[in-house]
Parts: C-alpha cells; structure tokens; sequence
C-alpha cells in the first residue's frame, strides 16, 4: 500500500472533547467502539476510543509506564478511519497505514544490548519499564513457545528485545530508505514485540517524521494489526 493512503487517524482528546465527539458521531448514527481491556481494541471499529483506565487492565506493565510519563497521560485517544472535523485537527497526532516494506537487516542479540544501553534511551525509559514482574514474564515466554510451536526462550531474552525494540525508535540506529522518510523500524518480529502502542500514537514524543512498526503480540491476538506487517505512522507534527 502507497504510505500516503491512510488507514486510521489517532487523537488525543480531553474528556469535554470527547464528550463532544461521541454526541457528533451519535447524531451521525454511528457508534464509537469503545476500547475494553485492550487499547488496540479501538482500531476494531469505524472509529473508536481508549479511556485512561483501560490502559493498566492488560498493559499495565509494558504500555503504562510510557503513557504515564508521555504528555497525554489522563487523556482519552480516538482512532478513526475518517479524518475527524476541522476542529479536531491541532489534535491529531498520528495517521497509520499498512505498507510493504521489508527491514534491510535486524541486529543480533549483542547489537540490541548495544541499542539499550545508550545514554540517550536510558534518558527516557521510564522507571517502571523494568519492574516487569518475572514470574508474568516467565508465563509469556511459555505461552509464546505454545503460540509459535517453538522451544521458550527465556524471559530475559524476550524483554531485551522488546526493550530494544523501543530503544530504536528513541534513538534509532535502524532505519528505512528514503521512501519511507528515513524512519526507524520495528528490529523484531510480532511474537517478540511489546507495546506498540508506544510508537503507533506517539507516546515517544518523537522527532522523527515517521515510524515504521510493526504489531505487538497483544495487537495481534485481538485482531488489530496483522502479525508481521509494518505500519508506516506519520507524526502529524513533524510532517
């Protein structure tokens, strides 16, 4: 798919605005698919939105620690895949669209140590990212050996990865060509990615003009996002 074709547009709205928006879509005769348990649920649907306290339901230990320390914590995200009325353009962060990119190379387990070591990243990683707790870990490596048909890998292997993950999108070492705007990429596969969450609505704050990602696990199961495609998200602010 051409990256200029978008699929979902992502706001940031406060609960008046929000408030605002559901009586507007109402009136259209369309209803909003409200996030549950997921935040990625509310890509399911026409147009959809997660409220603050769905995020720590299943994210709790991945995705909180960065929407808690990112300029939108408390507010309510909406993912539409119309773009919203004029009056809901200086909030719009991110747009996504699938598109077919493969990655020119993906770092081995010493460069992704590498990726997270850096000032830069260790700068800001939230302090909750590493309190994962190890028993939850654990249990994940066996339901992905059981997801994958692999042998488990252990826990501390797995978070490294997602860790570097995010760290390349913090301070990227990896990127896409000029196509793609130079953008970082997604250094794993679905089945060792967390929280996509974090760069598909730009809880990074990032400078970049765009990321390419890749689903998490979480997106995958509930049916989001397709396990393995690249999603190229242009930052609103950056463009």
């Amino acid at each position: 798919m051409n990256p200029n074709t978008i699929w979902k547009y992502c706001y940031w709205l406060n609960d008046e605005r929000l408030s605002s928006l559901q009586e507007q879509v109402r009136r259209r005769g369309i209803d909003m698919t409200a996030a549950k348990q997921n935040p990625c649920e509310a890509m399911l649907g026409e147009i959809g939105y997660v409220k603050p306290d769905v995020w720590p339901i299943i994210c709790k230990y991945d995705a909180v620690p960065w929407y808690n320390q990112s300029r939108f914590a408390g507010k309510n995200l909406v993912i539409s895949s119309n773009r919203l009325d004029q009056e809901y353009e200086p909030l719009l962060e991110t747009t996504i669209t699938p598109v077919d990119f493969e990655p020119p190379y993906m770092p081995s387990a010493q460069e992704q140590a590498a990726l997270t070591d850096t000032a830069e990243f260790l700068a800001r990683k939230p302090d909750d990212w590493d309190k994962f707790p190890a028993d939850m870990g654990n249990n994940i490596a066996l339901g992905l050996s059981k997801m994958t048909g692999k042998p488990a890998d252990s826990w501390e292997n797995i978070f490294q990865t997602w860790t570097a993950v995010h760290a390349n999108f913090v301070h990227p070492t990896y990127r896409a060509d000029e196509r793609f705007l130079n953008a970082p990429y997604s250094i794993g596969e679905t089945f060792t990615i967390s929280s996509c969450c974090v760069e598909l609505f730009n809880l990074l704050d990032s400078d970049e003009k765009a990321l390419l990602v890749r689903p998490c696990t979480g997106a995958m199961i509930v049916k989001a996002l397709e396990k393995n495609q690249y999603y190229f998200v242009r930052i609103i602010k950056n463009a």
